[in-house]
């Protein structure tokens, strides 16, 4: 068979075979990253995109595993340089120029076509259509309403059509490829952790350097290529619970644990309140996890105990904390105008219920948030509301049988792995209550991929009870 044929040459060629070490090794991850932050300090997007897709094609073509490909899938978004950025105060037209788009197109098919070969030609690992997956059918009813929004609407476009598509795909592609292709073993829940973690990194050295060197006044002024100061904010919540999970498998528990409150004061400086909601609940989590089970417990409750401590002091004195807290005073719980955006998105979903009115119908009549774009329409900044007025009863629904089944996949024969993935799907489901992360496209890839890797989990949890299961009448005959 073919696949046959190309670990053949893998095996007998050396340069192929020492290349492909390198990138099946553990300093792949950190050489992308480092690569990652050189082409955001330098405005090499298309080089640096040229180079993703070699190695995109190369690993997917000559790995054993495909665990190297959540490398890019994760760290690619941060590559983009503020320069290039079609955000204010930037307002560049780089990436939307006919050739620059020409070009990601042509680095983007080779990688895809790359990848269905590997579905097609490769013996896989599993087949998510034939196996009995946890949650292969809330995902995939999920995609398909969200590919149906707005269809029976007085002002459907086919661009509710592509773009509903484009966002499906999102939710499900990375599911099935993961779960069709990767290979699980008790390793590869810390390489994801890993590359997580080097997203924070990658992600505070941006922000640290817009800090020092840009100076700015204000919130409106922390935009980073790839977004602004909710994104900054909200991947890093996202990304903070791959901290402490490499704390309780780690025998360095003790950086990493204290890593994972660099992560948190890193938020706490973007200004973002959902995002620092959100990281306070999940902080606290995994806190009181980490302090009654795990390495180092006394280190942890002793470290705890301080962090309590100055907690309490930035409650008692907050005027002698900076700029910073007294913005989030003075802020507070103000909903800057998500309640009538809210209240417009029932208006949306009255007016075609069933499915709703579509991505593309306006959020209110002449009124839109302007955004520097010409992809992503208005979202509605809360995951239920954007799915009642674009998808309708039939979008909620299929959401809420989705998540059930993903709780079921989680907590079903529940592992610290189940439950690292928990929190980092956690944490962007809540982030996504007030902002719109789950509709944005690369966050929502880390989601489907997650999905694949707790599917993968929960059925080597179930081989394992069954070979303890079989083995029990030999031990009892023994005996």
């Amino acid at each position: 068979m073919l696949y046959e044929k190309i670990e053949n040459l893998r095996e007998r060629t050396v340069l192929i075979r020492k290349t492909t070490e390198f990138f099946e090794g553990e300093l792949y991850p950190v050489f992308y990253a480092c690569l990652v932050v050189l082409c955001s300090f330098t405005g090499a997007e298309l080089p640096f995109y040229a180079v993703s897709a070699v190695i995109v094609v190369y690993t997917t073509i000559f790995c054993r595993d495909t665990k190297s490909l959540i490398v890019p899938l994760v760290l690619a978004v941060y590559a983009i340089s503020q320069k290039h950025t079609p955000q204010p105060p930037y307002n560049s037209d780089f990436l939307y120029r006919p050739y620059v788009l020409a070009i990601l197109g042509s680095l983007l098919a080779p990688a895809f076509a790359a990848m269905l070969f590997r579905l097609i030609a490769y013996k896989g690992t599993g087949n998510v259509f034939r196996t009995k997956t946890k949650a292969r059918f809330g995902l995939f009813a999920l995609g398909g309403t969200i590919i149906l929004n707005g269809i029976f609407y007085s002002g459907y476009t086919i661009g509710n059509l592509f773009f509903g598509i484009g966002i499906a795909l999102s939710f499900v592609y990375f599911y099935i490829y993961f779960y069709n292709t990767l290979e699980w073993n008790e390793k590869t829940a810390v390489y994801v952790a890993r590359i997580l973690l080097l997203a924070s990194a990658v992600i505070m050295i941006q922000f640290l350097e817009l800090i020092l060197f840009d100076k700015p006044d204000d919130k409106l002024e922390l935009v980073l290529g790839w977004g602004m100061s909710n994104n900054i904010g909200g991947m890093l919540a996202m990304f903070m619970p791959a901290s402490f999970y490499l704390s309780y498998k780690s025998r360095f528990a003790v950086f990493y644990y204290i890593f994972g409150f660099v992560i948190f004061l890193c938020i706490i400086r973007t200004m973002s309140r959902t995002s620092l909601i959100t990281a306070i609940g999940i902080l606290l989590v995994c806190m009181i996890l980490l302090s009654v089970k795990g390495k180092h417990t006394r280190f942890v409750r002793t470290f705890n105990a301080l962090v309590l401590l100055t907690a309490v002091l930035f409650v008692l004195f907050p005027n002698k904390f900076g700029d910073v807290i007294q913005y989030y005073i003075e802020r507070g719980l103000d909903d800057s105008g998500r309640k009538e955006i809210w209240e417009n998105g029932i208006k949306n979903f009255l007016q075609a219920p069933i499915f709703g009115s579509g991505f593309y119908t306006p959020i209110a009549p002449d009124w839109s948030y302007n955004v520097e774009n010409w992809i992503f329409p208005d979202m509605y900044h809360n995951t239920f509301v954007q799915l009642l007025a674009t998808c309708g009863v039939a979008g909620a629904a299929a959401y809420l049988f989705h998540v059930a089944q993903g709780m079921t996949l989680i907590f079903t024969k529940v592992t610290e792995e189940r439950i690292f993935v928990f929190l980092v799907i956690l944490s962007l489901s809540l982030l996504s209550l007030a902002d719109n992360h789950l509709f944005h496209v690369f966050p929502t890839l880390v989601y489907s991929m997650l999905f694949a890797l707790s599917e993968k989990d929960y059925e080597s949890e179930k081989r394992k009870a069954a070979r303890t299961a079989s083995e029990l009448p030999l031990q009892t005959e023994r005996k």
